[in-house]
């Protein structure tokens, strides 16, 4: 694949989970792990009454940090996310930004008064993050069973294999850009 990735933590409990994300997408997908790229969640985009972080003006203030349209920018926050349409969300993508983020929040067991469970939490962390990436490489959800199937809860994201089907796997492989 051969992208420019940045994994950029946005709270220190993010940093660990960020840290293995990275090593994990470049080994899996092949992409350029890049660094040197540090933000925090804007102010103005907690919404106070819900104590969530609304996922959009996020990404677009993670636009403006990318030195190249090429680069791509996956944040990891240990913070809740929302869009107005839902009242939680797992990752939001924007495909023309290259922009995405994932929350590990919910993707952790003890949310749910369950025990700690480290590789579960790396586990869905991969599939939600692959999903976002999906987006940003230009795929759309799938019916398949397929990491870009979309999800609704945390007991669907564990029955998502962590991988492409072989439709989305063509559709990643074919030219989308003829560049002049």
């Amino acid at each position: 694949m051969y992208e420019k990735l940045y994994i950029v933590p946005l709270d220190e409990n993010s940093r660990p989970h960020a840290d293995w994300l990275g090593q994990t997408l470049a080994r899996k997908m092949g992409f350029r792990l890049q660094s040197g790229i540090v933000s925090r969640l804007p102010d103005e985009a907690y919404n106070a009454n819900s104590n969530q972080y609304y996922a959009v003006p996020i990404l677009s203030k993670l636009e403006l940090l990318k030195g190249s349209e090429e680069e791509i920018i996956l944040a990891v926050t240990d913070e809740d996310l929302f869009i107005p349409s839902q009242n939680f969300i797992f990752g939001q993508a924007n495909s023309v930004g290259r922009t995405a983020i994932v929350s590990i929040l919910r993707l952790k067991p003890e949310y749910y008064g369950l025990p700690e469970d480290e590789e579960l939490v790396h586990s869905r962390l991969l599939a939600a993050s692959l999903h976002e990436l999906g987006h940003i490489l230009g795929l759309r959800n799938c019916p398949n069973d397929c990491v870009m199937k979309a999800i609704t809860n945390v007991n669907e994201l564990d029955r998502r294999p962590d991988g492409y089907c072989p439709s989305c796997l063509l559709n990643l492989t074919l030219p989308t850009k003829v560049k002049i």
